[in-house]
């Protein structure tokens, strides 16, 4: 029963991310036919600029939680910190940069930078320099690399193709026509101009389709997926073998999530959102979706503002989430590009030099597939 519960939420859970995640186009369009046609306009991207950024506001935590060793500090650090990146995508030869920074206000104001590039077979990690951390000087400010196709061949896998943007973008268009042919769209979604949907004028954005959703309508989308969504995108899956191998599922799984969805019970899933219900008491989720005058999908925020109550305990948050591309098609603007060999340093011989400050082989450990 438990398990039945735990699928059904969880993959009720992914579809209403992706849900959450689609874009729009025109305005004379219905909103699911802006979604669609969005996403299949996202199929000429070859390359673009990106920037985003992640914050929680507003956090409160159960009193309980607060008088734990570290949780004041841990609070304080949340509450004042500040995720962000920049960074460029190329389709051909595939290369992704991404510049992490993270900011810290307050009494210990800091802020560092993680730059990460990534071509198809190997990924690059520059290692950021934080003096409380301790690291050694030869490590600081260099790149560590990773062989992503000898890390999956240690674990008798293949890589996988989640970078194959005109292949994710084929199954989200699959995955979309299934999930708006049974979504009440007008329950929803909604116009908005650029200024009510609080998006800067700098972004380029030229119209808006506003997604609300709320406590009391997470019950009755649930149930459509539960019903109607889930055995189709299973379906879809099975009768795909790229689509399996680019989320790295075996029909055995989908035999699996077939069952369990079978097995489920309108029961089950009473139990389940009564359950829900008693420990989330307030729940409002608003996402804006904007796109371009050439009618790309170039704008994402979303505010998920969400208390919460647990044996007498409550705690409320909010988390604000920002994203942007810029330059669409234009030729990317690489900051690093592909690390030079001597600013490179071999996974094996970081873990082997912590292994000389640990008094361990950890290269060893690391050649061997860990």
């Amino acid at each position: 029963m438990i398990l039945k519960r735990r699928f059904a939420l969880v993959l009720s859970l992914v579809l209403s991310i992706a849900f959450v995640l689609s874009a729009c186009s025109s305005d004379s369009k219905s909103a699911s036919e802006k979604l669609l046609d969005s996403m299949e306009k996202s199929a000429e991207i070859k390359s673009y600029g990106l920037k985003g950024s992640l914050a929680i506001q507003d956090l409160n935590l159960p009193e309980e939680v607060m008088q734990e060793e570290g949780a004041a500090g841990a609070l304080g650090l949340l509450q004042n910190a500040e995720l962000s990146w920049t960074g460029a995508y190329r389709a051909d030869p595939m290369m992704v940069e991404l510049n992490m920074k993270i900011s810290i206000s307050g009494d210990l104001a800091m802020s560092f930078q993680i730059p990460i590039v990534m071509t198809e077979e190997k990924m690059w990690l520059k290692v950021p320099n934080i003096p409380m951390l301790g690291l050694p000087e030869d490590i600081v400010d260099k790149f560590v690399e990773f062989d992503l196709k000898e890390l999956a061949e240690q674990q008798g896998t293949e890589i996988p193709s989640t970078m194959d943007v005109g292949l994710l973008t084929k199954f989200a268009n699959d995955l979309y026509a299934i999930v708006f042919k049974h979504i009440d769209e007008k329950t929803y979604l909604s116009s908005k101009s650029v200024k009510d949907a609080g998006i800067p004028s700098d972004a380029g954005v030229k119209s808006v389709v506003q997604l609300h959703v709320t406590q009391d309508q997470v019950e009755p989308l649930v149930n459509t997926i539960i019903k109607d969504i889930a055995p189709e995108v299973i379906e879809l899956l099975a009768s795909n073998e790229e689509y399996r191998n680019m989320l790295q599922l075996e029909t055995g799984d989908l035999d699996e999530a077939k069952k369990s969805l079978e097995e489920t019970t309108e029961a089950d899933v009473k139990d389940a959102m009564t359950e829900f219900n008693s420990s989330v008491k307030s729940l409002d989720a608003v996402a804006n979706f904007g796109i371009d005058d050439k009618g790309y999908a170039s704008y994402t925020d979303m505010v998920v503002k969400a208390e919460i109550e647990d044996n007498g305990q409550s705690g409320s948050g909010t988390i604000k989430v920002v994203s942007q591309m810029s330059d669409i098609n234009a030729d990317p603007k690489f900051e690093y590009g592909e690390p030079k060999a001597e600013d490179i340093v071999p996974m094996e011989d970081l873990m082997a030099m912590f292994g000389g400050y640990m008094g361990e082989d950890l290269g060893a450990e690391y050649d061997s597939g860990l």
